[in-house]
């Protein structure tokens, strides 16, 4: 079941926003939200929201490819929660990244890489 589909709709921010000069001049897409039913951001390339179990490439805070776990919405942006493939677990352990496990202690299936849809590579 598809959770995030593009709607009608873009966001353009106005010209006083603290958060225009970092953005291009491009409008935002906008998704429905089967969950909560409201309009979302996406700040991918990528059309389409990955949705839980799809496979992802990201460059953040290394680069790493692994499994859509969770989404989560923050700022009215829907980011990714990633379960990194064993591969990528060292390298991922030496990166200063939230709550990730050390260097040399395990990894856990709560062990996820939270990212935005700017940090993922088409």
């Amino acid at each position: 079941m598809v959770r995030f589909k593009r709607s009608d709709y873009d966001s353009v921010l106005s010209e006083d926003s603290p958060y225009t000069p970092r953005l291009t001049d491009k409008p935002t897409p906008l998704f429905t939200d089967k969950d909560t039913g409201s309009l979302v951001m996406w700040s991918g390339k990528l059309k389409n929201i990955p949705e839980v179990g799809d496979k992802i490439k990201s460059r953040t805070p290394v680069e790493y490819e692994g499994v859509v776990k969770e989404h989560f919405l923050e700022a009215g942006f829907v980011g990714l929660k990633v379960l990194p493939y064993p591969q990528y677990h060292e390298a991922l352990s030496k990166q200063s990244y939230g709550h990730l496990p050390k260097e040399g202690e395990p990894w856990t299936t709560v062990d996820l890489v939270w990212n935005w849809g700017v940090d993922l590579q088409a």
